[in-house]
């Protein structure tokens, strides 16, 4: 039965002959396995995109899909020593595996077999014959082939009927959902565990399992919801509006519902001719990831969810406090140290924790106060005590050695709340109650439990204070909800809910002599309140595009403040109406500066060092968008009409009807196009996923209008090579004529900087660039005005941009219309 394997005619880095332990040395009889797998590899008779019964795959073999769009093979993920077999995107250079037979079942050393048995079931055997996968146990019939489709399904056709599916790997998903897969009420996709093991994580993402509910859920442990879609109306999820496209969905789908406990949820290919690669992805940090379209050596992030990284439940582990206004989500509480030092500063991975840096004594231990922690929720107890003494509540937990916090509730009267074991889900908060962690006493700073007695009492007075301010918002809130139709939203701490009727009496009714000017979507006026405050009052119009507005404008500039950014002061929402309240801006827009048309403008001349500042200005409140709040912001539509000026001439970025949320975690996002033909960025023209790049381009508009004081597009030009001005002002600098870019009415001014007009031409062409990714970030911007980075080293790609801009022909046609 066993035959002798003459090693003469075959190389000793045979991974068959290997695992025989076959040498050049010497060569041993190998088992019957071994001999089976070695004639595997020179007699598979797989080929294309099925295999037969009786047919194998080993490790250094695929099947791939009939266009080749996907492949079905062995992989090592992101280096790993483990081997699985899996399913994925065969013609994008980054491997992007898509779905994995043996999760749970890797195999430990590098000869496995792939294998379509005689009797109709697919399993997965080890190098010593042991079946580690199969689909035996879950199949509907035997099978006659296995066959891998275009859509990334794989697929085994029955013995009797051909073109019955026995089996398929859409009904068995692991982290990835593509588009045509069908996501029934009981289904999950679930995360990996980390990015070297794809067992199932913690995380998953199923329909809930409730009878007739038809929303989607993030769930930790298939227990805890963290986050929900909303339920499905019509043709969307009530909570997911970032997925539609002026009133259609992102990508085509559909919801099939048979009964409350039966229904699916599937994507579609918007165009079958394309195939465009997409994939939503449950990831091992817990959130939710859509992905359309691959591009430059990446995949293109569209969407994401939870918005806030930090509700995603056990993000930083036991101790971890999160905060959303970081790239570095989570920070130890004081007296913790990280469990996994190098997991912990990935900036990738924060579950695994902190752990004590002192170990507790419960003889003599005491408490540290947090006044800026939200309350943990913790996955072990917790208890409450009603009519507690402050005493009481910091002895009951004393006296036992499980409890680790505890906190006094703004309750009437104040209850006394514990908490035993790891604390989990802590979150920065401006306006917490005091929480108290018990802590050894070497990591106190004043002895432990007399402190606890005496912040004890002081958690009393900031409760109930919190309690009374909490109430006075609430009140707010009531008249803010009582004009919406959707009625459950947030409303930022920091603006003021005005009625219509107020703001009525600031504009003396809205008088046209009072009108500061008219956008696309409205008219501002002039407002004062009764403090004597001037404001300026945009009063939006048309119900569609005013309420995105609405709703753009306090998504973003209610949560940020910055010295280069427009302050929002408050809103009015009541009934139809729909106006926002700003710091009035005496000196108006950039553009009436700017603008070289009416002699009646002539006074109206800002000098150089004006508008060097103004443009430094502008560039750090972008910069601040783009990389300083908690998500970035894209504002989409930079240009001069949309820079305000103070009574100092202090610039501040206005006008974030248009601008997009992007996830922190993520590089660019789909979206309609919108803002002002002129400063659009190459790629919303060509329709692709934007990044904050966009800005950067409108930017560098911007600055040449700046430095010029005229349009980038006149066609009142005398000259038909001065219509498109970036052509020519590319040819001026290509020449070494950067002077002739200035202002004719600053021309030879004293003040005029040559070295800073210089700088702000050589910028302004790095930022116009039609390859985004070689255009400068926001920040980088920022240092080159400032002239703290060499413009020397940018010398190649200036060079390039300028010989595509002086290459460029622009018809006559061109024209300055919003869209």
């Amino acid at each position: 039965m066993f035959k002798t394997i003459d090693c003469r005619n075959y190389k000793r880095e045979d991974s068959e002959m290997a695992s025989c332990g076959i040498s050049a040395v010497k060569c041993i009889e190998c088992s019957l396995l071994g001999f089976i797998l070695i004639m595997l590899v020179h007699r598979c008779g797989c080929s294309g995109d099925v295999l037969t019964l009786g047919e194998s795959l080993t490790i250094n073999q695929t099947i791939i899909s009939e266009n080749g769009t996907f492949a079905l093979g062995f992989f090592n993920p992101n280096g790993s020593t483990n081997l699985y077999v899996g399913i994925w995107f065969a013609q994008i250079p980054v491997k992007t595996v898509v779905w994995v037979a043996n999760r749970e079942a890797p195999l430990r050393t590098m000869s496995g077999v792939l294998k379509l048995s005689t009797d109709g079931y697919l399993s997965l055997f080890d190098s010593e014959g042991r079946s580690l996968w199969s689909t035996e146990k879950i199949q509907k019939a035997k099978a006659s082939s296995v066959k891998m489709l275009e859509n990334g399904n794989l697929v085994m056709l029955g013995g009797q009927n051909k073109s019955e599916n026995v089996w398929e790997s859409f009904e068995h998903p692991g982290d990835t959902w593509l588009t045509d897969m069908k996501m029934w009420k009981g289904m999950r996709l679930t995360s990996w565990k980390s990015a070297v093991d794809p067992a199932p994580g913690p995380f998953s993402l199923g329909m809930d399992p409730s009878p007739g509910k038809t929303q989607f859920l993030l769930l930790y442990n298939n227990t805890k919801s963290y986050w929900t879609t909303g339920e499905w109306v019509v043709d969307r999820f009530i909570f997911v509006p970032e997925l539609t496209i002026s009133g259609s969905t992102l990508v085509p789908s559909e919801f099939v519902k048979y009964s409350p406990t039966s229904m699916y949820f599937r994507y579609l290919h918007p165009d079958a001719s394309q195939r465009i690669p997409q994939r939503l992805v449950m990831y091992k940090s817990g959130d939710l990831r859509s992905f359309y379209g691959f591009a430059n050596g990446e995949w293109n992030v569209v969407w994401s969810a939870p918005r806030d990284q930090c509700n995603v439940y056990d993000m930083c582990g036991a101790y971890g406090t999160c905060t959303s206004l970081n790239i570095q989500f989570c920070n130890c509480l004081s007296g913790f140290s990280p469990k996994d030092n190098r997991a912990w500063y990935s900036q990738e991975w924060w579950a695994s924790g902190c752990v004590r840096r002192t170990p507790l004594n419960c003889s003599t231990d005491g408490f540290m106060q947090l006044t800026d922690k939200s309350f943990p929720d913790n996955a072990i107890a917790s208890m409450q005590t009603t009519h507690a003494t402050v005493k009481d509540c910091a002895g009951a937990c004393l006296s036992n050695c499980s409890c680790t916090a505890y906190a006094i509730t703004n309750s009437t009267p104040p209850a006394c709340q514990l908490w035993f074991g790891d604390l989990l889900n802590v979150r920065n908060s401006a306006n917490a109650r005091p929480l108290f962690i018990r802590m050894a006493a070497s990591e106190l700073s004043e002895g432990g439990k007399s402190k606890a007695k005496r912040t004890a009492i002081l958690a009393i007075s900031i409760s109930l204070a919190v309690a009374a301010a909490a109430a006075a918002a609430a009140v707010g809130l009531r008249r803010w909800r009582s004009g919406q139709k959707g009625g459950d939203q947030d409303v930022p701490a920091s603006l003021r809910i005005f009625s219509y009727k107020e703001l009525q009496v600031a504009t003396k009714n809205f008088k046209a002599k009072h009108k500061l000017g008219k956008g696309a979507f409205g008219v501002v006026y002039k407002g004062t309140l009764p403090d004597n405050t001037l404001v300026a009052v945009k009063k939006l119009q048309g119900s569609g595009h005013a309420e995105k507005q609405f709703r753009a404008e306090i998504s973003t500039l209610g949560n940020i403040q910055h010295v280069n950014l427009v302050r929002l002061r408050g809103f009015c929402s009541q009934g139809s109406q729909r106006l926002l309240v700003y710091d009035y801006m005496p000196n108006g827009s950039l553009n009436s500066f700017l603008s070289q048309k009416s002699a009646a403008q002539a006074h109206k001349v800002l000098d150089w060092k004006t508008r060097f500042q103004i443009a430094l200005g502008c560039a750090r409140g972008l910069f601040y968008l783009h990389e300083e709040c908690r998500d970035r912001i894209i504002h989409c539509d930079i240009k001069p009409e949309n820079i305000l000026l103070d009574a100092d001439f202090c610039p501040k970025v206005a006008d974030f009807g248009l601008a997009k949320l992007v996830g922190r975690d993520f590089s660019r996002v789909l979206t309609t196009t919108r803002g002002t033909r002129g400063y659009l960025a190459p790629e919303w023209i060509s329709g692709l996923p934007i990044t904050p790049k966009a800005d950067v381009y409108s930017f560098g508009m911007t600055l040449l209008e700046i430095i010029s004081g005229r349009r980038n597009i006149d066609l009142d030009m005398q000259e038909s090579s001065k219509y498109y001005f970036p052509t020519w002002a590319a040819n001026q600098i290509h020449e070494g004529n950067v002077m002739n870019l200035v202002d004719r009415r600053i021309a030879g001014k004293p003040d005029l900087d040559a070295e800073e007009v210089k700088r702000a031409a050589i910028v302004s062409m790095l930022c116009i660039q039609e390859d985004e990714k070689v255009r400068p970030s926001m920040g980088e911007v920022v240092v080159m005005l400032e002239g703290k980075m060499e413009l020397e080293s940018h010398a190649p790609q200036l060079n390039a941009s300028l010989q595509l801009l002086v290459s460029r022909h622009v018809g006559a046609q061109q024209t300055d219309s919003s869209v």
